[in-house]
């Protein structure tokens, strides 16, 4: 009987290297494990905390700048403290008392005038004195006659009647020569109503003119307070408002910066320039700002508000 003769497994010796490199891998892992098990793991971040990281509060230096409203303006007269003198009747300019740009005092003689209407009037004021005189010589002689019996009470009633007439029309010359301020002869002449600066001027002497002709013979204003009137054009109207605070500078002062507040914001365009006017009212003391200078008006912008954290 013949022995059979072992021969060895086909892939026997092939898989123990497979099964060495498995037994390598797990030990690593292992060893991974417990060298981790003494760490402590690091912390994830909260949803609060990652929205904190991505929403950040802006604060007022961080907010966007406005930029910067700047208008051109003009100093002009107070309109309220502002006077026009008018010639009521035509005629010569004898005498000038007031130049343009003169300072003057209420009262002032701003012109002494000539003029046949007043020659008339001061005629039919000679007339009223010389009939309201008749009158009352009329009315005694007729109390006398009553009393001696040869005249009715009829005639002392007609006679009382016609010196009040007289009294009235006589009255009624007085007050027209005293509306001109008429001067004895066939002059009136043109005051000052106020104090202030002469700032039109429309007569000069030897002039011949007729009333409803000259619009203002002067015009006076007093510069104690002036307005500044800015242009603001359409699109940018929405950035103005009544009361807001500006700062305001000429080019007479342009190192003297003036602040005040925006009083007036026009309801209508300038049909001409296209623009809506506001007006700052500012104190002028010493009367150095003149009307007519150009003013340069810059909008202050408002502090921006603080963005409320509860809207986040």
């Amino acid at each position: 009987m013949k022995k059979s003769k072992l021969l060895p497994l086909v892939g026997h010796t092939s898989r123990r290297p497979a099964v060495g490199l498995l037994g390598t891998v797990l030990g690593t892992l292992a060893l991974g494990a417990c060298s981790t098990t003494g760490t402590e793991a690091p912390d994830l971040p909260t949803p609060s905390q990652l929205v904190s990281q991505h929403t950040q509060v802006p604060t007022a230096s961080e907010a966007p700048a406005v930029p910067e409203l700047v208008l051109s303006g003009e100093i002009v007269a107070d309109a309220d403290h502002l006077a026009r003198v008018f010639p009521r009747v035509g005629g010569e300019v004898l005498r000038v008392g007031a130049d343009l740009g003169d300072e003057v005092h209420k009262g002032q003689v701003l012109a002494v005038l000539r003029s046949p209407e007043i020659a008339a009037l001061q005629n039919q004021r000679t007339a009223a004195d010389a009939d309201l005189a008749v009158a009352t010589r009329q009315l005694s002689v007729a109390e006398q006659l009553e009393q001696a019996g040869l005249a009715s009470g009829q005639d002392v009633h007609n006679a009382r009647k016609a010196v009040e007439r007289a009294f009235g029309n006589a009255r009624t010359s007085r007050r027209q020569l005293g509306v001109y301020d008429v001067t004895p002869g066939e002059t009136y002449t043109l005051r000052a109503p106020q104090a202030g600066y002469v700032l039109e001027k429309k007569l000069s002497p030897g002039m011949r003119f007729n009333a409803a002709d000259v619009q203002a013979a002067f015009t006076v204003t007093n510069l104690d307070q002036v307005w500044v009137l800015a242009n603001v054009f359409e699109s940018d109207l929405g950035r103005v408002r009544a009361g807001q605070a500006v700062e305001i500078t000429t080019l007479s002062y342009p190192n003297t910066p003036l602040r005040a507040r925006i009083d007036r914001v026009a309801d209508v365009l300038d049909p001409e320039s296209k623009v809506i006017k506001v007006r700052c009212v500012l104190p002028n003391p010493g009367h150095r700002l003149k009307p007519g200078m150009h003013a340069q008006v810059r909008v202050l912008a408002d502090a921006p508000a603080p963005i409320p954290t509860e809207t986040l």
